[in-house]
């Protein structure tokens, strides 16, 4: 089961004027109030199973309406026509196995046709050339594409299924091609968006947040990477295990050598999702709310984006009030040596030192200055030269390709409340 809380609602309201929402399944009414309080003036649903209906009535909420009809006659209904003409809508189709997900109905029951069990085609089917400018998003994709590899694994063999209609399902989908794109993404369920045309900008996806598994924690057993070199020492320092690793970590730009690998290590570090280039632009976040994570890392990722002051203001925003932000940088002159461009990483567009009063180095970012210029309330609790294994007077190579000198600068920053 997936979730709207997955998507950015406030953006659809904030930058796209949406206003309603129409859901085909109301359950227990968490997407209803998901949407008010992102800021939409209603919420239309449905719910055909009658205790849930029965619970929703008690709520009395004036911003939701609430039908006791199975999803095709809402979606039919004026109510819901006039919403479409006359209003910016978001539409979350979301109705399958009535009753099922919260109230222990089993989920081949024969109670309903299948058309009600699993309504999704006959609702796309009566949306079609009613919603040029509606924002679609289909909830559960995997019933019906067998196939499609989504977070939460395959369909289980209890949940009734339409595998023999997954030609069908897309079929529809792209026929809505003239005024929408079409987008899937394999979070959750698995999710297709149809995102209109007439509506300026790049489609919505899937918000990133704390304990999303979206990389395998595999040890690299070649050249060790700047994370796996540091762990003995942060071991040694107990803000580490005690004030900085704690919560859910969001790892920026950690790939194969994520601080997620070493979980054991720090007991108070509750899960680690990592932010690299499938999950989208480290420099911004924008898949990535406001205030989500306990921590934030990244060792070595600031130098490769394009402009760092405005990475860090977003890493930052990310990060949850009394949360810690610890990043590593490559210092310029242990790691670069006077080189520039870089000779021992080409993707480089930054280097790094904690303070100069000159620079041999042309992209040369004082770190003291880069942290002035973060808007949030914040402390700084760290600022450090890691030189302690660097080995001075030997010919010029990259010392962090051997295990034991980081080469660098750590930063460890407090986020203050606001």
């Amino acid at each position: 089961m997936g979730f709207l809380g997955r998507f950015p609602l406030r953006k659809i309201v904030e930058k796209y004027q949406v206003t309603h929402l129409v859901e085909t399944g109301y359950g227990i009414g968490n997407s209803c109030r998901m949407a008010l309080s992102a800021g939409f003036h209603h919420a239309l649903s449905c719910e055909i199973y009658q205790p849930l209906y029965e619970k929703a009535l008690q709520e009395k909420n004036e911003n939701i309406t609430v039908c006791p009809d199975d999803s095709l006659s809402f979606l039919n209904s004026e109510a819901v026509s006039d919403i479409f003409r006359s209003r910016r809508s978001l539409i979350f189709l979301d109705a399958h196995y009535p009753g099922s997900d919260y109230c222990n109905e089993h989920y081949r029951s024969d109670e309903w046709d299948k058309d009600i069990r699993l309504p999704l085609i006959n609702e796309l089917r009566i949306l079609e050339g009613k919603i040029d400018n509606a924002i679609v998003i289909i909830d559960d994709c995997r019933i019906y594409l067998k196939d499609f590899a989504v977070t939460s694994g395959t369909l289980p063999e209890y949940a009734d299924h339409g595998f023999d209609r997954a030609n069908e399902f897309i079929g529809l989908l792209e026929s809505f091609a003239d005024t929408h794109s079409l987008h899937w993404y394999p979070e959750d369920t698995g999710y297709a968006v149809l995102w209109p045309h007439s509506l300026a900008g790049e489609a919505i996806k899937p918000l990133i947040l704390p304990g999303d598994v979206t990389s395998k924690f595999l040890i690299n057993r070649g050249v060790v990477g700047t994370t796996s070199m540091s762990v003995n020492r942060r071991l040694m320092d107990a803000r580490f295990t005690s004030r900085w690793f704690v919560g859910a970590g969001l790892d920026i730009g950690g790939g194969p050598d994520s601080i997620g690998i070493y979980h054991s290590l720090f007991p108070l570090m509750r899960t680690v999702t990592v932010y690299d280039l499938p999950q989208g632009d480290a420099q911004y976040l924008d898949n990535v709310s406001d205030d989500s994570f306990d921590f934030v890392y990244s060792a070595h990722c600031l130098e490769h984006v394009v402009d760092p002051f405005i990475a860090i203001n977003n890493w930052m925003r990310v990060l949850k009030p009394n949360g810690h932000l610890i990043i590593t940088v490559p210092d310029e002159d242990m790691y670069e040596q006077k080189v520039w461009p870089s000779t021992f990483n080409t993707d480089h567009k930054h280097t790094f030192s904690i303070f100069k009063k000159s620079s041999w180095s042309p992209v040369s970012i004082n770190v003291l200055e880069l942290i002035q210029t973060i808007t949030a309330n914040h402390d700084v609790q760290k600022i450090e030269l890691l030189n302690h294994s660097y080995l001075s007077g030997l010919p010029r190579f990259d010392q962090t390709r051997t295990p034991f000198a980081e080469s660098g600068i750590e930063i460890v920053i407090k986020k203050r409340p606001q």
